[in-house]
């Protein structure tokens, strides 16, 4: 798998490139197994990924490029920087993306249904706390609140 993404994103020796990705990922597997429950046998397979959402599965087709990221991309040797580095990497693997406007029609109902019924579930309740940076960027807007809904319809 990294020797796929090593040929796509031009490296020159792919193989080395592959080897290096073994090496590094080997080298770390008790890391990875502890903080993040991703296990790599002896032999370099990927024997587990995290489960981020329940009965949701990243995009494999992403996972080469997830592999050399992981590798290339993670500051191994500063621990608070591996985890902002590799939660980045691993965000890119789970990310759920919208299909293209030439997909069919059932690619986006899945997508749809996937958001619907496992990403947006997963969000409610306590489990999904969105940081403050949302707030301040203005990516995330908050309407109302259930104490304001209160006072509103108390009256009627």
């Amino acid at each position: 798998l990294a020797m796929i993404a090593a040929s796509e994103l031009g490296s020159e020796n792919p193989e080395k490139a592959a080897d290096d990705v073994l090496c590094r990922l080997s080298e770390n597997r008790e890391m990875l197994a502890e903080y993040y429950n991703i296990t790599i046998s002896d032999t370099g397979t990927i024997d587990s990924l995290p489960m981020v959402v329940r009965d949701y599965s990243p995009d494999y087709d992403k996972l080469p490029l997830f592999l050399y990221n992981a590798a290339n991309t993670v500051n191994w040797e500063d621990e608070q920087q591996f985890f902002k580095t590799f939660t980045n990497v691993l965000v890119t693997l789970y990310v759920l993306e919208p299909p293209l406007s030439d997909d069919p029609q059932n690619t986006k109902d899945d997508y749809r249904l996937v958001v619907e019924h496992r990403i947006l579930p997963s969000m409610k309740g306590s489990s999904f706390w969105a940081p403050g940076s949302i707030l301040v960027e203005n990516a995330l807007v908050q309407l109302v609140d259930l104490p304001d809904l209160y006072r509103i319809f108390e009256r009627c």
